[in-house]
């Protein structure tokens, strides 16, 4: 089935600015490249920052959200697609907060997203907690610095992999690296026999 013309802009909207960056992507570059006329165009979008709204929504709604963790195994796994998506859409986390402050609309739903996976995250350490890999905490509100702690990560790591440490290291170093400490001794072996060898491999 033929896309709509509106998807069809949305999509080629995404492409130019992945490619070119949102400041330097007018909406008639938009047009010329999918053959249309502005006015076309701007009968669906009336000006650019309606563009990056959809463009933002489009992908909000269209990402695969991953399962909650219950295991440290399936924990790996979900950081492993995050950093996937990350790596994808570089351009839009490398532009985080310049594309946040473009539109109102763009900001409610990266804190959406940001409060999914904080959702997810504080079950999938419930989990581990119940499971005897985790330990509890030790003050209030650990868990829950921890994990934003892993969301900045998740968001700005990639873009900005080469101003943290050489490029050739994996975030799964400092993901890790902050979740470790927390696990018991039964997660520490886990994560020892399986992730590690994994990761390294």
């Amino acid at each position: 089935m033929k896309k709509d013309t509106k998807q069809e802009i949305i999509e080629t909207a995404f492409k130019l600015f992945h490619e070119q960056g949102y400041a330097n992507v007018s909406v008639r570059n938009i047009a010329d490249e999918l053959n249309i006329s502005v006015g076309n165009l701007t009968y669906h979008f009336k000006k650019k920052e309606d563009l990056i709204e959809a463009v933002i929504i489009d992908q909000y709604e269209n990402f695969q959200v991953p399962a909650t963790p219950t295991t440290i195994s399936e924990l790996n796994d979900f950081f492993l697609l995050g950093v996937s998506h990350q790596k994808q859409e570089d351009y839009f986390f490398a532009h985080y907060g310049e594309l946040a402050s473009i539109s109102p609309k763009v900001y409610e739903v990266q804190v959406a997203a940001i409060q999914k996976r904080k959702q997810k995250l504080q079950v999938a350490f419930q989990n581990l907690q119940r499971n005897g890999d985790m330990l509890p905490e030790e003050v209030p509100g650990q868990i829950n610095a921890l994990i934003d702690v892993l969301n900045m990560i998740k968001i700005y790591w990639t873009p900005n992999q080469e101003a943290f440490t050489n490029a050739k290291e994996s975030p799964f170093d400092c993901l890790w690296s902050l979740i470790y400490p927390r696990l018991t001794a039964k997660g520490k072996a886990t994560f020892q026999e399986d992730i590690q060898t994994r990761n390294i491999a």
